[in-house]
């Protein structure tokens, strides 16, 4: 019911492996939403495969026209939904809390590279993008390695990449409601799913965040030592593992100073030469393709980072989280993409 199919905007390696991997109906009859998710139930374990091995599966020319769809399919994949609750961008949930909108920021705004939720004790293991309305212009959702990014950053500046392994802290000031016009707008209430300050704190109290309260409403938190580098168990691979970049060159609106967003362990703040050495890498290494309506794209968070390009005209991307604690085994299937 699928195969292997080529898009614009795959990398070729020097292996001959492509990235990311992109999957289409065989049959033109079995291109149907309900025939894709037999065939994902079937094949788990083979799809997971293929993400560890390959880091991103785009599924391009299913009959996915509608956000419910989209559910049915994440649904099929097996790994555990996630809710977002930590998260620094406004969205709003479309399907139960399934699925959002990806980050409601204005679309002059790029979005730099990241893990998603990276800046919490427990981040998501998968995301999944949804194509519902392609942008006429830009719009698209670059995809990198981390591994790369920190091998790149460790020849560079080694005695940095050294320090960030030792963790940083992040620093946010969070509005009480959500302000669409920041990237980084989602308040404190959407937050931690919460109208009382007392269970807001129970929240943050619980990530081991710090806290201190703004007569606006707004609240000012510094988050607990959490890791800027994960070894990813699967693979041995040193992963940079992180918001650093996106913290310190796009966490910026009326409550926010970039340059003092984030934090190593000491206390310091970034280098500055490393950060926009390694923002220039990201976007070098970087695979960017056009959106197209129905596109399903299925990101391994530990591997791969991502960021927004700006766009024109009106762009609608749907998302969803999920959380896999369970290794890639290695056993037969019914049948091999």
């Amino acid at each position: 019911m699928a195969t292997e199919i080529r898009v614009d905007g795959q990398k070729i390696n020097d292996d001959g492996s492509v990235f990311p991997y992109a999957l289409g109906p065989a049959n033109a009859e079995k291109s149907g939403i309900d025939d894709l998710c037999e065939w994902t139930r079937q094949n788990r374990h083979e799809i997971s495969r293929r993400l560890l091995k390959h880091g991103a599966i785009l599924v391009r020319g299913f009959d996915a026209d509608k956000p419910e769809k989209f559910a049915a399919w994440i649904d099929s994949v097996g790994v555990n939904n996630m809710p977002y609750i930590g998260g620094a961008a406004v969205r709003t949930n479309i399907v139960g809390d399934v699925v959002f909108t990806a980050n409601e920021s204005p679309p002059s705004e790029p979005i730099p590279f990241h893990h998603e939720m990276s800046q919490v004790p427990q981040p998501p293991s998968h995301i999944y993008f949804y194509c519902e309305i392609p942008p006429p212009v830009g719009g698209q959702t670059p995809i990198v390695p981390s591994n790369d990014v920190f091998e790149a950053l460790n020849t560079k500046f080694p005695d940095f990449a050294k320090k960030l392994e030792g963790g940083v802290r992040y620093r946010r000031v969070m509005s009480e409601e959500d302000d669409p016009t920041s990237a980084l707008g989602r308040g404190w209430k959407s937050s931690f799913n919460t109208d009382s300050r007392a269970e807001a704190e129970a929240e943050m109290k619980k990530a081991g965040m710090e806290w201190k309260w703004r007569e606006n409403g707004d609240v000012e938190t510094i988050t607990s030592l959490l890791p800027a580098v994960r070894v990813d168990d699967r693979t041995g691979k040193k992963m940079f593992f992180n918001s650093v970049v996106a913290a310190y060159t796009g966490w910026v609106d009326s409550r926010n100073v970039a340059e003092k967003a984030v934090m190593l362990s000491d206390g310091q703040y970034m280098d500055h030469d490393a950060m926009m050495f390694t923002a220039n890498m990201m976007t070098q290494k970087a695979v960017a393709y056009t959106w197209q309506k129905g596109d399903m794209l299925f990101i391994d968070n530990r591997q791969m980072m991502h960021s927004r390009i700006p766009f024109e005209g009106k762009r609608r991307i749907l998302a969803s989280i999920g959380q896999d604690t369970t290794k890639v085994m290695d056993v037969p299937m019914a049948a091999r993409l």
